[in-house]
C-alpha cells in the first residue's frame, strides 16, 4: 500500500513540474513567465527532503537530461495552431485563470471549431499529451530510484501540502473530470 502511494505522490510532483514546462505550450512565453527550473525544483526538494549532495546531483541531472524533450514537446505543441489560434487559446487561458469556470467539453469543442482547430491538429496535441505523459513517467522512475523511503514519505507530505495549496485544478479541471480536450 505504501508503494502505491508513493508512487501516487510522485507522479503529483512530476506532474506538478511536467505542467511547468507544458502549462504555456498553447501561449507565448513572455518576460517574467515562470516555466522550466530545475535549479528552484532541486531548492525546494532538497530543502523538504532533505537531499545529500550526490542525490541532489543526480536527480539535477535527470531534469537536464529531460529538459530537452520536453522543450522539443511544448515547441511542436506550439507550432501545431496558427498565431491566431494560440492567441485566442491565450486569452481563454487567461480568462480561466481570472476566476472564470472550465467551460465544458462541448464549449471547448464549439470554441475550438469556431477558432478553426481542425481535428488534425486536435489529434496531434493528444499524441504530444500522451509523449509528454511518458517522458513524464520517465523521470518519475528515475526520481523514485535516488530517494530513501524516509524521503519518498516526505515527498507525500510535500504533494500533500501541495495540493491544499492548488486546490483541485489542472490542466483538465477538476481530478475527475479526465475527458479529452
Amino acid at each position: 500500500m505504501k508503494a502505491k502511494s508513493f508512487i501516487t505522490v510522485l507522479t503529483g510532483l512530476i506532474v506538478s513540474c511536467s505542467l511547468l514546462l507544458a502549462g504555456p505550450a498553447l501561449a507565448d512565453r513572455g518576460e517574467g513567465k515562470r516555466g522550466w527550473n530545475p535549479d528552484r525544483m532541486m531548492e525546494k526538494m532538497s530543502t523538504e527532503l532533505g537531499l545529500s549532495a550526490d542525490q541532489q546531483s543526480r536527480i539535477k541531472s535527470i531534469f537536464e537530461s529531460h529538459k530537452p524533450q520536453f522543450e522539443q514537446l511544448r515547441e511542436q505543441m506550439k507550432s501545431t495552431f496558427t498565431e491566431e489560434q494560440r492567441a485566442a487559446m491565450k486569452e481563454m487561458h487567461k480568462n480561466r485563470k481570472a476566476g472564470g469556470e472550465r467551460p465544458s467539453k462541448e464549449e471547448r469543442q464549439a470554441k475550438f471549431a469556431q477558432l478553426g482547430v481542425s481535428e488534425g491538429q486536435m489529434q496531434q496535441m493528444k499524441s504530444l499529451r500522451e509523449q509528454m505523459k511518458a517522458e513524464r513517467e520517465s523521470m518519475k522512475s528515475e526520481i523514485s530510484a535516488v530517494l530513501t523511503p524516509d524521503q519518498q514519505t516526505k515527498l507525500e507530505e510535500m504533494k500533500a501540502k501541495h495540493k491544499g495549496k492548488r486546490g483541485r485544478r489542472g490542466m483538465r479541471g477538476e481530478r475527475g473530470n479526465q475527458d479529452s480536450q
